[in-house]
């Protein structure tokens, strides 16, 4: 059997928890919402599952805990609420949220290493309202 490297094996560990946990809510749906109501859940959506996949990274990167970069879970979802809220939102994204371009932005998260600036400034580049909104 071949080797599997720790940063694949942190990957489809992420990734499964990410669908698991999440239940695939927002890329379930392939149908661009019709609403305001339904553009707007998908925004606040895209904003739950971006701040758990930096919180999942964060946690794998052992910054979650006393002493560390966050005190604990619920402080890394607090402070990266309000960070990713500012970056995606309704205002920014008013057709909502395109679940194949979230995704995109998700697996860029969880294919970080821990510490890298270049991996930092791609999964912006991907995580970026005009990269996950529709058009």
């Amino acid at each position: 059997m071949p080797q599997v490297s720790s940063r694949t094996h942190w990957f489809l560990f992420a990734t499964f928890q990410l669908c698991s946990l999440a239940g695939c809510s927002v890329t379930a749906g392939t149908a661009r919402p019709e609403t305001a109501d339904e553009r707007a859940h998908s925004v606040q959506a895209a904003v739950y599952d971006v701040v758990r996949a930096r919180c999942d990274l964060e946690s794998h990167c052992r910054n979650i805990g006393p002493g560390q970069k966050f005190e604990s879970r619920s402080v890394c979802e607090s402070k990266m609420q309000g960070e990713t809220a500012s970056h995606v939102n309704t205002s920014d994204c008013p057709l909502g949220v395109e679940p194949r371009k979230l995704d995109a932005c998700i697996t860029s998260i969880l294919a970080q290493d821990c510490g890298s600036l270049f991996d930092a400034l791609n999964r912006w580049n991907a995580c970026r309202n005009g990269q996950i909104c529709y058009q």
